[in-house]
């Protein structure tokens, strides 16, 4: 997959491509995809067009933390057949865009559209005044067709980004998984932690440290599948300071992954969240400590094992 990002010096021909945020990569921009792979077929480079941050955070200063971070969100998109993801720089000038503007600078100048896929409630350009009426109304004068993905319901509700943060932040991952095309994931590298885990509980852990922006479900502990050289493995994850260890841990993840023994440190893991078990405590002993791992395992594993 070609990655386009960090400039505005470009240029394109013959592309399918699908507008939106794509924060959560969930099952209705899936939907966009699959339309994409369709144009495919016909000869059109396959493009996703996206922003290096998301508009609110430029023109509302409002930082809001994002279900993937860019980094993950490439990773799981090079899994696609998708030929092309354009991060394009989300600056104040260009937030000022007309939507015409925006549409024979860059969507035609630069990306070289034929086709554009994007989902019922698309808005563009200057203070959202563009919409799939406005795109479609554009069509004939700029050469391309214009594909309108209607909204995805799962149990009578719309499928988005701030529905799958709402049950994150109520610790449903299931609900959230349901939403999302696999399973919530955090990716990040191996880090050495303090070795707790190995030396006195028995239960060596992979430790991460999520980017700041990461939007993470409730400090506890999870049911985790662990993806590792394609190989899949179950664990359990804590998210969360370790409170019992030390006072002044920064929040990361450790995953304790089942009949697994491989030195990983300063690989990048994937691990997916499959259910919260129970929120962080601090135990008065390492003892009380380990012994509530080794239930959290015995829960794990038992998840694992009906787990489709």
């Amino acid at each position: 997959m070609e990655y386009i990002a960090n400039t505005t010096n470009f240029k394109l021909n013959n592309t399918a491509v699908a507008l939106g945020k794509f924060e959560g990569l969930h099952k209705g921009h899936q939907l966009l995809l699959k339309q994409l792979e369709e144009f495919q077929k016909d000869g059109l480079k396959s493009v996703m067009f996206t922003f290096d941050l998301p508009p609110k955070a430029v023109i509302l200063h409002d930082y809001q933390k994002v279900i993937y971070t860019k980094e993950e969100r490439r990773l799981k998109l090079e899994k696609t057949t998708l030929d092309c993801l354009i991060e394009h720089p989300f600056t104040e000038q260009f937030s000022r865009l007309r939507p015409e503007d925006f549409v024979k600078e860059v969507l035609v100048d630069k990306v070289g559209v034929k086709q554009i896929v994007v989902g019922a409630d698309f808005h563009f350009g200057y203070r959202r005044a563009g919409n799939v009426d406005i795109l479609k109304e554009l069509a004939p004068k700029y050469g391309y067709e214009v594909t309108v993905i209607p909204k995805l319901q799962i149990n009578g509700e719309d499928v988005s980004s701030s529905r799958i943060r709402e049950c994150l932040e109520n610790g449903h991952m299931e609900e959230a998984n349901q939403l999302l095309d696999e399973p919530f994931t955090v990716f990040g590298e191996v880090v050495h932690g303090k070795n707790m885990g190995a030396k006195i509980l028995g239960m060596p852990t992979a430790n991460q440290l999520p980017a700041a922006n990461k939007y993470l479900p409730p400090n506890g502990v999870y049911v985790a599948k662990v993806i590792y050289k394609d190989e899949v493995y179950f664990g359990i994850s804590n998210i969360g300071v370790k409170p019992t260890i030390d006072d002044n841990n920064a929040k990361g993840i450790e995953t304790f992954i089942f009949d697994f023994d491989e030195d990983i440190y300063g690989v990048n893991l994937e691990v997916q969240l499959l259910d919260y078990e129970r929120p962080e405590q601090k135990f008065a002993s390492f003892e009380e400590l380990a012994a509530r791992m080794k239930k959290d395992a015995d829960y794990g594993r038992s998840y694992a094992r009906h787990y489709q």
